[in-house]
């Protein structure tokens, strides 16, 4: 999930997207074209410049053992990442270096060098962090402490491992804070001046740039993040903290905000074994229950009704997953179809024209899926895909090969 962002466009083609060989894709020279071949498997050779790679093809991403199929997904403001054979790889906007390496943005999936083998991996609006080997690993924008790195300020294009904290299996990301969850804990970090931390704060505070305890909640199932609120799936049901402006605690008020976890009064969310967040709503539901969803509805981003929700309103799904951007929502239904419904202006919803109700974005064995502020990403069929707004690289696609900097049509990620 993710805040909305301004537009940040350097000039008015998005031809300066680079690749990860910072220079324009495309284009080897005559002699590294008259020698370069490949045995990576389901792979061509490929010239950038004097280098000598290949490029992936049906939809598979490039690791460090060749081409593989990405099995997790997340998607900040105007990024992307993936989880490729235990490596994070990330596209898109890098202005904070929330790619995980120093450079301009870039439409091709580069890798972050997080130590050990990445076995979570999750997007702020302009951070990411991953876990390797029970070790959160941070980067990208650290205005607020969210990279849990024990200080407030300035941002870091590498990643950093964040101290005091082990044994992590468990990563969300929001506006401007993270949370982790391990084996006996569950800790947040970063901006806390709506609760989201969880700390039970009487009082909004300064950021909190060290891991802190989130107090009531124990070790919860699932977790996520949303602009300034987060919620958690716990054994004893659903419970949501921070900002409650428009009602996305979901405790059937709405206004001011909580710095300790609250349960969701709500006998419907019973079953529930999973959470996700856009900045200003919240879903959750279960492999055998329906799929409710609650807050911000201005753009029917929760059902067709366009009023904010107070609490859990049934939709008619049952998914195994559910994501959301800023004013948008998508679950993977238990065929494995995908369905989005809410804001569409930029093709987020994967279909030209959409009402105020669910569409199908018409793909089938969908394994994982991620919403960013205007654009959603999906794995389906092994074939990560992205749609939605593109200013700045985040489907995977070069912005300068296509009429418009948005599409609605789901397309192949770059496997350069």
């Amino acid at each position: 999930m993710s805040r909305l962002l301004p537009l940040l466009l350097s000039c008015a083609c998005a031809g300066s997207l680079l690749d990860h060989s910072g220079v324009l894709p495309g284009g080897g020279t005559p002699a590294c074209e008259a020698t370069c071949t490949t045995t990576v498997t389901g792979a061509t050779a490929l010239c950038v410049g004097d280098t000598c790679t290949y490029e992936c093809h049906d939809g598979q991403l490039k690791s460090g053992s060749g081409c593989n199929k990405a099995t997790a997904l997340s998607a900040g403001a105007s990024h992307t990442c993936a989880m490729v054979a235990g490596e994070a790889r990330c596209w898109g906007a890098n202005d904070q270096g929330q790619l995980g390496r120093p450079g301009v943005s870039s439409f091709v999936p580069v890798q972050a060098a997080v130590t050990g083998s990445v076995t979570a991996i999750a997007a702020g609006s302009l951070h990411t962090c991953a876990i390797a080997d029970g070790d959160v690993w941070c980067w990208g924008d650290n205005t607020f402490g969210q990279l849990g790195l024990g200080t407030v300020g300035g941002n870091s294009a590498t990643p950093q491992k964040v101290p005091n904290f082990s044994g992590a299996s468990t990563l969300a990301g929001g506006g401007s804070h993270t949370c982790a969850v391990s084996a006996t804990e569950m800790r947040c970090w970063g901006r806390n001046n709506h609760g989201q931390i969880g700390n039970g704060a009487s009082s909004a505070e300064p950021p909190r740039s060290d891991p802190t305890p989130v107090v009531g909640i124990g070790v919860p199932l699932s977790v996520a993040a949303g602009d300034a609120h987060t919620c958690a799936v716990a054994t004893s049901g659903v419970f949501c903290w921070g900002n409650n402006e428009a009602g996305q605690l979901g405790i059937n008020q709405s206004g001011g905000w909580h710095s300790t976890p609250t349960l969701i009064n709500d006998s419907t969310l019973n079953g529930a074994s999973f959470v996700g967040l856009g900045a200003n709503h919240s879903c959750a539901g279960g492999v055998s229950t329906t799929l409710y969803c609650w807050g911000a509805n201005g753009v029917f981003q929760v059902d067709s009704s366009g009023q904010d929700q107070k609490s859990p309103r049934q939709t008619s799904l049952s998914a195994r997953a559910v994501v959301a951007g800023t004013g948008h929502t998508c679950a993977i239904a238990s065929d494995e179809s995908l369905k989005c419904w809410g804001l569409n202006q930029s093709g987020q919803l994967g279909i030209a024209n959409a009402g105020q109700d669910a569409v199908d974005v018409g793909l089938n064995g969908v394994q994982a899926v991620a919403a960013g502020s205007k654009h959603t990403c999906a794995v389906a069929n092994g074939v990560t895909l992205c749609w939605g707004l593109n200013d700045r690289g985040q489907l995977g696609a070069d912005p300068a090969s296509t009429a418009s900097l948005s599409t609605a049509r789901p397309s192949t990620v770059s496997g350069r």
